[in-house]
């Protein structure tokens, strides 16, 4: 008899925990989920987004134009797809760059976004629908970013504002694009033959080591704009595609547009240069840059022959 009543009390916990898991898991399902109009996210977000913050800031880049189109997904979550056309209003929540900048103002080192001003943009699209049985629509925003400040921090907070069925999502009715401008050597470049890195224990003694040669068959190089007329190296490494190359820190290529001439320097050391006497040029026709450089001549010097080609946009 004690022993049955024990047990009583042990079914009653058994049946209220799996009670509970499965409200819990019925809460989860997405058959259960409320339906929302949402942005689809249009990059990966940005670090710099506070945790817990209302918004999320994806950062875009575009050609430099006087109209350059691009596109958004606004979607229906929930269970199941619109069972009618459903009318989605999209417009610009202003509000929210100023409630990230407040977010953000605690970090001495925090540039605050600027709203992209009304002039450089127009939403083509302001009001798009999402057809019956389906989840999506394409919102278009017209840029003019022939216009845009190199130098500016701009961020447009695009924002679902009303819908016909459902309700905004609270997360991603609203989110901040980043936007900037890319020059017309902007993207991914391809090492090619004839790439070769070397390192220097003195000047005129060479390490030999691993960190040294062909460098032809290593990962892509990311080329970002700075301004009109430079771009930033990103990922260069050492031969066998090891570590990055430090210590030439905010490594750029400056473009002559008139003679397609470059001009190699590095914001973290001031004596990178262009090698004397080789190539440093920029061919339109194959898209392809010619760099030679070197920096701590009198110490132990480093060398670089670094070939690249456009591989596609980034």
């Amino acid at each position: 008899m004690k022993i049955f009543k024990l047990l009583i009390p042990a079914l009653v916990l058994t049946t209220t925990l799996s009670s509970c898991l499965k409200n819990k898991f019925d809460q989860m399902n997405p058959d259960n989920s409320p339906s929302v109009v949402e942005f689809a996210n249009p990059s990966a977000p940005a670090s710099e987004t506070p945790g817990g913050s209302a918004f999320t800031v994806f950062p875009v880049s575009y050609a430099v134009g006087a109209a350059v189109e691009a596109t958004y997904v606004v979607q229906l979550s929930g269970a199941n797809p619109a069972a009618q056309d459903i009318t989605v209003n999209v417009g610009v929540n202003t509000a929210a760059v100023a409630q990230l900048n407040a977010e953000k103002s605690i970090v001495p080192s925090y540039v605050p976004y600027v709203l992209l001003p009304s002039n450089l943009y127009t939403i083509s699209t302001p009001t798009v629908t999402i057809p019956a049985g389906q989840r999506k629509a394409t919102v278009k925003v017209l840029y003019k970013t022939t216009d845009f400040s190199f130098t500016t921090k701009y961020a447009l907070p695009i924002s679902v504002s009303s819908t016909s069925f459902g309700s905004v999502s609270s997360n991603f009715g609203t989110i901040l694009l980043n936007v900037t401008a890319k020059n017309q050597w902007d993207g991914v470049y391809a090492m090619q033959t004839g790439s070769v890195i070397t390192r220097y224990l003195s000047p005129g003694n060479p390490a030999n080591d691993a960190l040294s040669g062909n460098i032809s068959s290593n990962s892509d190089l990311t080329l970002t704009t700075i301004n009109g007329s430079t771009v930033e190296i990103g990922n260069l490494k050492w031969a066998g595609n090891a570590s990055g190359v430090g210590g030439i820190d905010n490594l750029q290529i400056v473009i002559d547009p008139a003679t397609n001439l470059v001009t190699m320097k590095s914001l973290g050391t001031p004596n990178l240069r262009n090698t004397p006497g080789k190539d440093n040029k920029y061919d339109p026709a194959t898209k392809t840059f010619t760099l030679n450089f070197d920096w701590n001549q009198t110490t132990t010097p480093r060398e670089a022959t670094v070939i690249i080609k456009y591989k596609n946009g980034r």
